[in-house]
């Protein structure tokens, strides 16, 4: 049995793969495309939205051991007040994962 595929198509190593198009060719060869990657100042936002992010999960960890300790000791008055704290600071977190996208114009 042989495992070579003598169709017009190549063989894919995933099917479900789209077709792949060359760049288009300039007069001096392959234009490239635009590099949104890597904008001016995307760096700069990326690493701020893991900073605010990893200041979030200490936070988020200090609720949860709060709550527990006061829960676990029977004082459970404050059990709302850290839930909605806690909600509060997981819809901030949110926001700044998803806030600060950059809009390609024209798509």
């Amino acid at each position: 049995m042989s495992t070579r595929h003598s169709g017009p198509r190549p063989r894919k190593a995933n099917p479900d793969d789209p077709p792949v198009q060359r760049p288009p060719v300039g007069p001096r060869g392959p234009i490239p495309g635009p590099n949104f990657l890597g904008l001016e100042g995307r760096i700069a936002i990326v690493q701020a939205q893991v900073f605010l992010l990893a200041m979030i999960v200490i936070a988020q960890l200090w609720l949860v051991t709060d709550a527990l300790y006061e829960l676990l000791s029977g004082r459970t008055a404050d059990l709302g007040w850290l839930a909605l704290a806690s909600g509060a600071i997981f819809a901030l977190a949110l926001l700044i994962t998803f806030w600060p996208r950059r809009r390609i114009e024209g798509s």
